[in-house]
């Protein structure tokens, strides 16, 4: 738990909507906390999601936040601080490796059919396509949102400092807190106890 949360990040953030394959947005849920992506947004415009139906476990060590508009998803992470890039292809789209990584970034990916709602186009602050050079025109979700969370990530450690892109010291006690009273039930009771020990002790 410790060298995980050494590693994490809240630089780069995961966001999906409408995403109605469980199996798709376990793998997206997944791809995150395996790149160290602590945060992911969901908004459910048509599709109710549930993490502990199609996470598998995974929603246990990621903070995920619901939404149920693009605007207050937009509003919430402007306000947090994120540039807002909608994995959506039009005109005016820039490249995967064109996306900035000096400032914290949130990527959007929509479902399996119909992509992002249209207001991401107007309301993001970028939108991106990931290049493709073969006759298929796209990519499953959970590949497009996989290969983006590498490549941003991949370019923030190595690009930035430790300083901003890892959690600070207090964030990372804070995550350990709390992923130690998701594993540990019975911590409202132990708690207690273990501050009398440690007082006693004089530690």
């Amino acid at each position: 738990m410790l060298s995980t949360a050494a590693q994490r990040t809240k630089h780069v953030r995961l966001v999906v909507q409408d995403v109605h394959q469980p199996h798709n947005v376990s793998a997206c849920i997944r791809s995150a906390e395996g790149f160290g992506i602590q945060n992911i947004d969901v908004v459910t415009l048509s599709t109710k999601f549930n993490a502990s139906t199609v996470a598998k476990g995974v929603d246990e060590w990621v903070d995920i936040a619901k939404h149920t508009t693009v605007d207050a998803c937009i509003e919430s992470l402007h306000l947090q601080g994120y540039i807002v890039a909608a994995a959506f292809p039009h005109g005016n789209a820039v490249s995967l490796e064109e996306l900035p990584i000096n400032r914290p970034i949130a990527v959007a990916f929509g479902n399996e059919h119909a992509g992002l709602d249209t207001e991401w186009r107007d309301k993001a602050d970028l939108c991106f396509t990931i290049p493709m050079f073969g006759i298929v025109e796209s990519l499953n979700i959970s590949v497009c949102a996989a290969i983006t969370m590498h490549d941003l990530t991949s370019r923030a450690r190595r690009e930035l400092s430790e300083e901003t892109f890892y959690l600070s010291q207090s964030e990372q006690q804070d995550l350990l807190n709390k992923w130690i009273c998701r594993q540990i039930t019975s911590w409202p009771k132990q708690l207690p106890r273990l501050r009398s020990d440690r007082a006693e002790s004089g530690r």
